[in-house]
């Protein structure tokens, strides 16, 4: 489910997916942390673009998992684990990630591409968040957005589960470029190349200082989790 190619010195990790829209089973986000960790190891690989298989980037969180698991609060909590442990997994490595996004990246799926180093999206794609409007709490997405975003904005974005189109996620800071769909992915491996000339112990400390403000997103993640906690 994940379809990894190398270009020269460049980790193309492709989520592979597409007749469930690339929604993130535990098996894919399994996949792509280990794929994540392994191009870490090797020295040939000096940065990583993650993309995506299909009309979209992905479609979130896999419903039809979670409607299984639904009976089984400990392997709820598990998976819970899994979907934060895949969100922090861009941040800590020391090679940059560029997330190429086209079509829709919803939920999970959105908090994927945002905790990557850099995210650089197709004209006529958008992010959306709709969990709310699912009835289910965005305790993945308020961590990843809350340090990006004004509150009111937040707010609107997650109560609403409006998309964002390209252009405002560009306007917002949210996206680094934005390019006609044949062009992403070669920004987006220019901008992977363009950082990953910096020596990996100096780009190790840069990640580090951009996750620090205002808060580490773990510390996000563990807000969130006490907050759920609350409601449930």
């Amino acid at each position: 489910m994940i379809r990894s190619e190398t270009q020269g010195r460049l980790r193309l990790l492709h989520l592979s997916r597409p007749e469930k829209r690339n929604a993130l089973d535990s098996g894919m986000a399994e996949g792509l942390i280990a794929a994540l960790r392994q191009a870490e190891k090797e020295d040939d690989v000096a940065a990583i673009v993650l993309a995506a298989d299909g009309p979209l980037f992905c479609a979130g969180a896999d419903l039809g998992e979670r409607k299984a698991l639904a009976g089984d609060p400990a392997a709820l909590a598990r998976r819970g684990v899994l979907s934060e442990t895949l969100l922090l997994a861009p941040g800590e490595i020391g090679k940059p990630v560029v997330a190429a996004v086209h079509g829709a990246a919803l939920g999970a799926g959105a908090a994927l591409a945002l905790c990557c180093d850099v995210m650089v999206m197709a004209e006529d794609a958008s992010l959306g968040f709709p969990e709310a409007r699912h009835g289910m709490l965005p305790a993945l997405m308020a961590p990843v957005l809350r340090p990006r975003l004004p509150p009111a904005t937040l707010f609107r974005l997650l109560a609403t589960g409006a998309p964002l189109p390209a252009a405002e996620a560009l306007s917002l800071g949210l996206a680094a470029a934005v390019v006609p769909q044949g062009g992403l992915l070669a920004e987006a491996a220019a901008l992977a190349e363009a950082a990953a000339t910096l020596p990996v112990p100096r780009l190790r400390a840069l990640k580090r200082l951009c996750a620090a403000a205002p808060a580490p997103l773990a510390e996000g993640f563990a807000m969130a989790r006490a907050i759920a906690q609350e409601i449930a």
